[in-house]
């Protein structure tokens, strides 16, 4: 809920001496050492500080506290069993991950027989205009586990607080139109999604 590329890195003290800096130099309170100082946050803070993306972090997470964190949670665990039951009962569609809701985030990792993840997720947006991630996500280590790594992946579809269960009705109904499709052998989808 903020700009990407900002984080907070809470370090218990009497740690610190532990955790080392993975970047160094450029604090501005002793820009004449070379190396970093051992005193925080300095110790983490090389270069110019994204201000603006703390800035931004800083208002996601008033916004968060303010919507409520439980509240958005039992949102999201809606959504997610609204999906998983929706995906479960597609022909050739396999759902990976943890089957309660409950155990997962806003995000259900899948695939549908007889079409790859980059072509699903290219067809989930350019036929019905419906962004997913498709591919190996940064865990190539994983889809080996999982066996999806020779199909390339899986797709992933996530959903946050401002999604609807009317749009999750309409990727699911999406998906479920193109897995019957991909089992046909057809291949042939329209920029309004008929097919």
């Amino acid at each position: 809920m903020g700009p990407l590329g900002t984080g907070v890195l809470y370090v218990r003290p009497g740690v610190e001496e532990r955790v080392d800096s993975f970047r160094q130099g450029g604090t501005g309170t002793r820009s004449e050492e070379d190396v970093q100082p051992d005193g925080l946050p300095d110790k983490y803070e090389a270069g110019n500080l994204n201000v603006p993306g703390i800035v931004g972090l800083g208002a996601g997470i008033e916004w968060l506290l303010g919507q409520g964190v439980e509240r958005l949670r039992s949102q999201t665990v809606a959504h997610t069993e609204l999906l998983l039951a929706r995906l479960t009962a597609v022909p050739g569609a396999t759902i990976y991950g943890p089957e309660s809701a409950g155990e997962r985030v806003g995000l259900v990792s899948f695939s549908v027989a007889g079409i790859e993840p980059q072509e699903l997720a290219a067809i989930l947006d350019s036929a019905y205009g419906i962004q997913v991630r498709a591919g190996l996500h940064c865990a190539p280590l994983m889809h080996a586990a999982l066996g999806t790594l020779e199909q390339g992946g899986t797709a992933r579809l996530s959903f946050g607080p401002f999604n609807t269960p009317d749009e999750i009705e309409r990727a699911a109904d999406a998906i479920g139109e193109i897995a019957s499709v991909a089992k046909a052998g057809e291949r042939e989808y329209t920029a309004s999604g008929d097919m």
